[in-house]
């Protein structure tokens, strides 16, 4: 009997299938622990918020079923009455104080700023139409912003040299100083003369 010229049927792959592993739910921190405030864990969450003197819905601030029309809460709960203006929540106690974060003008803006002083003065227009200088194209009233706050932040500076000096002090870094390695390359000291 002659040899048949189909290629032998090949095995089904067998797929297999990864288990996964069930999450454990870690139990969820209780954020009153340090805090002056009680809270009831056996308790429903509105009577919580009513025992601590908190709002369901914060638009129920201050506001009077009497005098608003419509007035129709989101959450059905607990109204309570707002504190008095002079007393403050033990919640706002604990909370800190927010920080303030200050952009100060880069030195690559500050050079560009100054540049645009030197050629034209004052004349912000000008300065916004030099499209060499001002590349990004800033509009004049962006241009008076930042030259106002450059000029306010030297103003600083000056001043509190001045009073270092005055107090014999020393005196403060400036504000946009060159950032100095500890362990310099010596591979970048030489520079190449093919660019110059």
């Amino acid at each position: 009997m002659p040899r048949s010229r189909a290629r032998p049927k090949q095995s089904k792959t067998h797929v297999k299938v990864k288990v996964k592993t069930k999450r454990v739910s870690k139990a969820q921190p209780n954020f009153f622990t340090n805090s002056a405030l009680s809270y009831d864990r056996t308790r429903t969450q509105f009577a919580n918020y009513k025992s601590m003197g908190l709002q369901v819905d914060s638009n129920q601030i201050g506001a009077e079923r009497k005098t608003i029309r419509g007035f129709k809460p989101r959450v059905k709960g607990p109204a309570v009455e707002p504190l008095p203006a002079d007393q403050l929540h033990p919640l706002e106690l604990e909370v800190g104080e927010a920080l303030k974060t200050y952009k100060s003008v880069p030195p690559g803006e500050r050079q560009v700023l100054k540049k645009l002083i030197a050629r034209h003065g004052d004349d912000l227009t000008a300065m916004a139409r030099d499209t060499r200088l001002n590349q990004y194209q800033h509009t004049a009233s962006h241009l008076r912003h930042r030259i106002e706050k450059m000029r306010a932040e030297d103003e600083e500076d000056a001043n509190a040299a001045a009073a270092a000096a005055a107090a014999e002090a020393p005196v403060p870094a400036p504000r946009h100083r060159k950032k100095i390695t500890k362990i310099p390359n010596n591979a970048f000291k030489s520079r190449s003369t093919n660019f110059n």
